[in-house]
């Protein structure tokens, strides 16, 4: 099982490098072939520098995927009460600002609360090492996704197609 998952991992980078390749619009990321290829590039990612066996990336990624799912609900709403920040700050009552700011704290607290609650699922999955690497990885990821779409605005001279 752990060489088929050495050899569909570089299909799936060759199936998502392309994309990069072609200089994709950087405002893709948001839409759903942007969002796929991203998590497309994240799962191979994560998979080749965790070095995943396939039974743990079995019992891995749907406890990650459910953690990003809800993740993603969170920031939703957070980007919500954002824009509703920039766009009507003025014309808010202070009661309405203040409950948006408590809402911030209260959305980011869930946040570290689902980190908490995946932590003490994956420590189940993974041994020390990699989930450490785990959070590593995750780090590693954005810097990667920065560089690569920096790099796709070189390659377009600044301007999304």
């Amino acid at each position: 099982m752990k060489k088929l998952l050495l050899i569909l991992m570089p299909f799936f980078l060759l199936c998502a490098l392309p994309a990069v390749a072609q200089g994709a619009k950087k405002d893709t990321v948001a839409s759903a072939s942007g969002a796929e290829r991203v998590q497309a590039l994240k799962v191979s990612f994560i998979t080749k520098r965790l070095d995943l066996t396939a039974e743990e990336a079995k019992k891995f990624w749907p406890i990650y995927d459910e953690y990003q799912d809800k993740r993603d609900v969170l920031r939703k709403q957070l980007q919500a009460d954002y824009d509703t920040v920039r766009t009507q700050a003025d014309h808010l009552s202070n009661e309405e600002l203040t409950r948006l700011a408590n809402e911030e704290m209260s959305l980011k607290q869930q946040d570290v609360a689902l980190q908490a609650e995946m932590h003490e699922k994956l420590k189940n999955v993974l041994p020390p090492k990699k989930l450490a690497e785990l959070y590593v990885a995750e780090d590693d990821f954005k810097k990667e996704l920065v560089r690569i779409l920096t790099e796709e605005k070189k390659s377009n001279g600044g301007n999304p197609k």
